[in-house]
């Protein structure tokens, strides 16, 4: 597996429109964040998480030219208001061998948007002109939206050669989803837990992680500065969280441009003394730091 981050920034992004500071001036390219979103790669399949504003932007940076399916961790605008973008994903460059080409469009349901049912609901009601019938050359992704309710740790949602579980956080007072993604290799897991905008984990989802891939090889997390926000970890809840999953290596994404990039690296190196866990894993190769846009990440 293969992920690349296409966006490590909160919802205004950085630089912040109209902002003076030193990071939003910054020359150090690590310090542009995009809104979150990250793409995922492994053998002849390809998905996206989440899909923001900035979303063609992303894509033509990247050089993406498939998308297999999308999964969605909750509707702010920063993480689905790029979705229209995903017409050309669902037409003339579909990947899906079930969806054979007819008129440049795909024959079936559409591409594959996983989401929980509030998220499918805002989906519909943001973009219902895509759900509502045209004459043909309305112009609209065709997208098939897949409730993730249904699935979980005895039920996983298989794409390509993955399992992906839903993983159930809280984002202030909303419900959004995180995902599991898991593959076997030899009979060994290696996995990839990404977990934005959340301030609060439950413990039964933390149960859920270990029990489904023990220790993540990769957990990206929620770290939107250093003071407290009420709908979204600050660093030293993401360290917390870090803490207690034991990744190999732990990436922050969502952060604002209170610091840079730097600045994140030695806040983070200062404070593992308190956390021994990650501390013995840096120690021993792992990694605890900021992430930033067009990084990628294998396992």
């Amino acid at each position: 597996m293969k992920l690349t981050f296409l966006g490590t920034g909160t919802s205004h992004g950085v630089p912040v429109i109209g902002c003076t500071c030193s990071v939003c001036r910054s020359d150090d390219e690590r310090d542009k964040r995009y809104r979150c979103s990250a793409y995922l790669e492994d053998g002849d399949s390809a998905f996206l998480i989440d899909v923001g504003p900035e979303f063609r932007v992303q894509a033509l940076r990247a050089g993406i030219s498939k998308v297999s399916a999308v999964f969605v961790t909750h509707s702010h605008a920063d993480h689905l208001n790029g979705l229209d973008d995903l017409r050309v994903f669902s037409h003339t460059r579909a990947v899906d061998p079930s969806f054979p080409q007819k008129n440049n469009e795909t024959h079936g349901s559409g591409l594959r948007i996983y989401a929980d049912s509030n998220c499918i609901r805002d989906t519909k009601n943001r973009f219902d002109y895509i759900f509502t019938p045209v004459k043909e050359g309305g112009g609209k992704p065709k997208i098939n939206l897949v409730d993730v309710a249904p699935y979980g740790k005895d039920n996983p949602i298989r794409e390509g050669q993955l399992e992906i579980i839903p993983v159930p956080l809280m984002h202030g007072s909303l419900r959004v989803t995180g995902y599991l993604f898991i593959k076997k290799i030899s009979g060994i897991k290696k996995s990839i837990a990404y977990l934005t905008d959340c301030s609060c984990i439950p413990q039964s989802s933390i149960d859920l992680i270990k029990s489904c891939c023990g220790t993540p090889d990769h957990l990206v997390i929620d770290a939107l500065r250093r003071e407290p926000h009420s709908t979204h970890f600050n660093f030293e809840q993401a360290l917390g969280c870090a803490q207690v999953l034991n990744p190999v290596h732990t990436w922050f994404i969502h952060m604002t441009h209170n610091m840079s990039h730097v600045q994140v690296e030695r806040y983070v190196s200062s404070r593992l003394e308190d956390y021994p866990v990650l501390k013995e894993r840096v120690r021993t190769g792992g990694s605890v730091g900021p992430a930033y846009d067009t990084l990628f990440i294998e396992c």
